[in-house]
């Protein structure tokens, strides 16, 4: 077994969204350890927006390097919260362990 294949398949994969300007930022779910850290809109940015490498982008104080959180358009937070809630599969689709079942 190659470690390294295995946590890619099991990270959280990135999804790109575009914002007005046509800046790019990636969205994910959140993995396991932050999962019940995304209680808000603001809560869930935090551990689900990320760069093209998965290096979190926003930050709830003023950090070098990221965003703060707090600064930004609370219209905006909103969209990027649905985008991130988009993510996650619908009753009609099929779950992970259909998926496993089929391989």
């Amino acid at each position: 077994m190659d470690i390294h294949t295995l946590f890619a398949a099991l990270k959280p994969e990135l999804h790109k969204v575009t914002l007005k300007n046509g800046a790019v930022l990636h969205i994910h779910r959140p993995a396991i350890s932050n999962f019940e850290k995304c209680i808000d809109a603001k809560s869930t940015l935090l551990y689900t927006v990320a760069d093209e490498n998965g290096t979190p982008i926003f930050s709830d104080v003023d950090e070098d390097g990221k965003i703060n959180v707090n600064s930004i358009d609370a219209l905006i937070v909103g969209e990027i919260n649905t985008a991130v809630m988009k993510l996650w599969p619908k009753a009609d689709e099929p779950q992970v362990q259909d998926q496993i079942e089929k391989k």
